[in-house]
């Protein structure tokens, strides 16, 4: 009976020993855990790389499409073409946000991320576009949309498409400053004007009314960071650079419709409500 009561209580004790020793074990939930982490962002990468094949198989399919319809078709397939592919590049930069966010960042293995996703863009006619503030966006090169559709649609059609594949070189305004020069601000303005002269009943005219007197308002004030007169302290006074910008294109252009809007600015730009004489201007044009 005591030989069976040692043996009970030394399995009692071995029973106690290994359940002690397996606490002391690490677990494998962890390592688990990690390779979840891994296959996730594989997933992603994998979801990445089909809405890229995607991208380009739609864009394949344009161009076999336009070789069979109308140029007016080929007008109204660019306006479906170019809003699909704006809401699938929303998706694809949404799946590779985690490189996007660090696309400014030293470290090795992050610019080796970013070096790996340009060159998988570069291969679908994709690249990284720069918006300021520390942002990256996914865009199509400068001219995709005017190599693939200018031998198909109508005239308006492809100078609107070269004027855009032309403005789209360089990034326009960031972190509320314009990029651009005033100069060749004011040249983008005479380029719309002369747009809208030769083709006044182009189904285009109303979103390039809008854009161009965009362009009109920040060539005339400026943005925020780069505003074209001193108006924040008792002596307000129009910078000497943008008075120089401003006679150039007048001189250069004296029939332009922006030329009286410039001599309403110059005469009026201290006044507070200087946005609202301007727009009621430019609502006469």
């Amino acid at each position: 009976m005591r030989k069976f009561f040692i043996v009970i209580t030394s399995v009692i004790l071995l029973s106690s020993c290994k359940q002690t020793e397996n606490k002391n074990i690490p677990q494998k939930k962890e390592t688990k855990k990690d390779s979840t982490k891994v296959e996730d962002s594989s997933q992603t990468a994998q979801v990445s790389s089909d809405l890229l094949e995607q991208f380009s198989k739609n864009k394949n399919e344009v161009i076999l499409k336009l070789k069979s319809i109308s140029a007016e078709e080929a007008n109204t397939l660019y306006e479906k073409y170019f809003e699909e592919n704006s809401a699938l590049l929303q998706q694809i930069a949404g799946k590779e946000s985690g490189i996007l966010d660090k696309f400014y960042n030293e470290d090795e293995a992050d610019k080796k991320a970013v070096k790996l996703l340009g060159e998988k863009l570069s291969k679908h006619k994709l690249q990284f576009w720069e918006i300021g503030e520390g942002y990256v966006e996914i865009e199509p090169l400068h001219d995709f949309y005017y190599t693939i559709f200018k031998d198909y649609v109508t005239g308006d059609y492809k100078d609107y498409l070269h004027l855009k594949s032309e403005e789209n070189k360089t990034l326009y305004s960031a972190d509320a400053g314009l990029v651009i020069s005033f100069k060749d601000l004011g040249d983008r303005v005479i380029s719309w004007e002369n747009f809208m002269t030769k083709y006044p009943d182009s189904k285009l005219i109303a979103s390039v009314k809008e854009e161009y007197k965009n362009y009109q308002m920040d060539y005339l004030v400026g943005q925020d960071n780069t505003p074209t007169a001193e108006r924040a302290t008792d002596e307000n006074y129009i910078y000497p650079e943008n008075i120089q910008e401003f006679n150039r294109f007048m001189k250069k252009y004296p029939k332009s419709p922006t030329v009286p809007l410039i001599n309403l600015f110059m005469e009026n730009f201290k006044s507070e409500s200087i946005f609202d004489l301007l727009r009621a201007e430019q609502d006469k044009l």
